[in-house]
């Protein structure tokens, strides 16, 4: 039996002029239920009703996922966040890396 999880997205975004890198992985995706306050079985609908705040919200806590790892600290408004997220063109990049997360994760289960 396989336990392997292949759950993974590892990208990089910038904010604040530094850049961060993130890994959306289960845990990512955990935090961002519990504190979005939403459940995986309402997660797609919860992307595709709000898309411009929910993608990056999934960098936000990519981020601090990456950072939990690390042993670092990473404190942001949300709200910061996402407006340089949308204004500096970074969507289409964490968009990518949830999608790639999710093929692998998808073939898995094949």
């Amino acid at each position: 039996m396989d336990l392997s999880n292949n759950f993974r997205g590892e990208f990089k975004v910038t904010f604040k002029k530094k850049e961060h890198d993130a890994l959306f992985t289960m845990n990512a995706l955990r935090l961002l239920l519990k504190n979005e306050k939403t459940k995986l079985e309402s997660f797609d609908e919860w992307v595709s009703s709000d898309p411009l705040t929910s993608i990056p919200l999934i960098g936000y806590y990519s981020v601090l996922n990456s950072c939990v790892y690390a042993g670092k600290k990473f404190s942001a408004n949300k709200e910061v966040f996402i407006a340089e997220i949308l204004d500096s063109g970074q969507l289409e990049l964490i968009s990518e890396a949830m999608a790639s997360a999710m093929q692998v994760s998808d073939e898995g289960k094949k």
